[in-house]
């Protein structure tokens, strides 16, 4: 009898050691932000650009390859009107065609998304919230620069968040000027 009450007693035991106090209610901290920097620096944006690709905020990014017809879409759809077209036979790829919305180039090689190009304005940023017109140390305690040894001034490259690579361009004064992935017609 003993053992059988030992048996039903044994649950309601083992419960009630497993319990504990309420947490205390969380007290409001007023030293603390309440918001994210990185959602304040992207709030602007129409598109995004990442070291792979690019597309509207919010939205799948379409990737390097994907047709000019979509990423010209996509862009166009962002900006509310078409970009400029252009076109140069000598690029070191082979002849590259541009689209230009805002402060982006968008590169296409035999009709296929190949590279993007930023400069300073509104409506784009990378997905880690750099655009071109910040200050280089701003990018650079958030990730890791590496100046690059090329004859174009002032080039540098990082790596983002999601492990690709972006380089950039940076003024005397210390400003970014322009930030580029993919594919580019810069002779090096």
């Amino acid at each position: 009898m003993i053992r059988k009450t030992l048996l039903i007693a044994l649950p309601f035991v083992l419960a009630a050691c497993g319990e504990r106090e309420a947490a205390p209610a969380p007290s409001e901290d007023t030293t603390r932000p309440t918001t994210n920097p990185l959602v304040e620096r992207v709030a602007g944006a129409r598109i995004v650009v990442d070291a792979n690709g690019l597309g509207a905020k919010g939205s799948e990014p379409l990737r390097f390859g994907s047709t000019r017809d979509e990423v010209d879409a996509v862009a166009a759809q962002a900006f509310g009107q078409p970009g400029g077209q252009s076109r140069n036979e000598e690029c070191g790829a082979g002849p590259m065609d541009f689209s230009e919305y805002g402060p982006l180039q968008i590169a296409f090689l035999d009709g296929r998304f190949a590279g993007w190009f930023l400069r300073e304005g509104k409506g784009v940023v990378t997905s880690d919230g750099i655009r071109a017109g910040i200050p280089l140390d701003t990018l650079k305690s958030e990730r890791q620069v590496q100046a690059q040894n090329t004859t174009l001034e002032g080039e540098f490259s990082y790596t983002t968040a999601d492990y690709g690579t972006i380089t950039g361009f940076v003024d005397e004064s210390g400003t970014i000027t322009g930030l580029q992935a993919g594919l580019s017609c810069f002779f090096r």
